[in-house]
């Protein structure tokens, strides 16, 4: 087994940190960002051959494996091995084509791998305040499913409008819905103050989020190291920076040789502030967020660009990746083959509830008509979405208006 340990480069190795101190991930001595160390590297053989999804990783995940198999179910592991679709790789081009499909855990959605590490550190820090978040709906529906089982109880802050992306959930009240109806960007300050009104624990740190998100790395590289393109579609640009750090996580372990990689991550149009932004070279403002009124997809509206810009920019600089916008007449076009195909090898996902991946899919035809592919393209594409939602819409606890 790996030994892990938190190293700070001004004062050395860290083993048990006050709570403040790890939530933040920032020596309280000298304010130096922390980072996670082994002491040794280690083999794919290593890992446990009858174990899916993030538990899989729970050696070379900064939480306890005991607070990980807490909250993870074996039978509804968060990923599958990857699909290969050799009609995608041939239509596009290049060498070789997969779908990552992080959609089988509890909540169906693609921020399973989030909520999992995100609420089994709760567990490790002994939280005893009961806990909340906001959210359009996809990471309110992870995270409460993952509370559930943690046994915790949770109150979760979502738009009015974005209430279909919860259809489907079951009830329960210890887990409360609070909708908003206000304009998307008060939502967040409105969450974060009721939140410290009632004494809640609400989860929003940066470091805490993409830690869940690194595990999609894990299983890309592992089953498919000659990856060399991953492609997502992104909001905040979390997705992003979490995949950027499992990679460098697995380069540290000796999981990860290879250099050569790139992003090629997409953004609709409309709600596309990295794609707008970052040729232009310089720093992001309020102003700058693009939020349209009427959103193709509700769920890719974000205001954390405002404190991800610059670590976005820096991993698509590094990296010599792209972000590009995508228009929503592309995507409409480009829906039918995607759908039919991703339904052929069995990943039944669903264009009404959640439209992120078809995104990536016209944003690759684009890239490939803009001659960015390559033939030695092996390429690794995230599906950012949901299967079908059955039922009912929950119980809304409380409205905020």
């Amino acid at each position: 087994m790996v030994k892990k340990q938190w190293y700070c480069q001004k004062c050395g190795v860290k083993n048990h940190l006050p709570f403040e101190e790890e939530y933040n991930l920032v020596c309280s001595k000298c304010s130096t960002a922390l980072e996670l160390k082994f002491d040794h590297k280690i083999n794919w053989s290593e890992f446990p051959y009858n174990v899916n999804g993030v538990l899989r990783y729970a050696d070379i995940i900064p939480v306890t494996k005991e607070s990980l198999k807490e909250v993870c179910d074996p039978s509804h592991p968060e990923f599958i091995s990857p699909v290969e679709s050799k009609n995608i790789a041939k239509l596009l081009g290049v060498e070789s084509f997969h779908f990552i499909v992080p959609i089988f855990g509890p909540s169906g959605t693609f921020k399973d791998t989030e909520a999992a590490v995100a609420i089994a550190k709760c567990l490790d820090w002994g939280i005893n305040k009961e806990l909340s978040w906001h959210s359009t709906g996809n990471t309110a529906r992870a995270y409460r499913e993952y509370a559930i089982k943690a046994k915790l109880k949770s109150h979760s802050y979502f738009p009015l409008s974005c209430l279909s992306k919860l259809r489907g959930v079951e009830d329960n009240n210890q887990n409360e819905f609070i909708a908003i109806n206000r304009p998307f960007q008060e939502i967040s300050a409105l969450a974060k103050a009721e939140s410290k009104q009632n004494n809640f624990f609400h989860i929003a740190p940066l470091v805490w989020k993409i830690e869940g998100k690194a595990t999609i790395a894990y299983t890309i590289y592992e089953n498919l190291p000659q990856t060399n393109v991953i492609v997502q579609t992104i909001a905040g640009g979390y997705g992003l920076l979490g995949l950027e750090l499992g990679i460098k996580r697995l380069k540290a372990l000796g999981l990860k040789n290879k250099d050569e990689y790139r992003y090629e991550a997409f953004q609709i149009e409309g709600a596309d502030t990295f794609a707008r932004l970052l040729p232009l070279k310089r720093d992001i403002f309020e102003t700058d967020l693009a939020l349209p009124i009427n959103p193709f997809e509700p769920t890719l509206q974000s205001t954390n660009p405002l404190s991800t810009y610059n670590l976005v920019r820096r991993v698509i600089v590094e990296t010599e990746s792209n972000i590009a916008s995508v228009k929503e007449s592309d995507v409409l076009t480009a829906r039918k083959f995607f759908d039919e195909e991703c339904k052929t090898l069995g990943i039944n996902i669903s264009f009404d509830d959640e439209k992120s991946p078809y995104i990536s899919w016209a944003g690759l035809l684009d890239a490939k008509n803009e001659g960015r592919l390559r033939k030695t393209d092996r390429i690794a594409f995230i599906i950012t979405g949901s299967y079908k939602r059955v039922g009912n819409t929950p119980i809304i606890d409380k409205i905020i208006d």
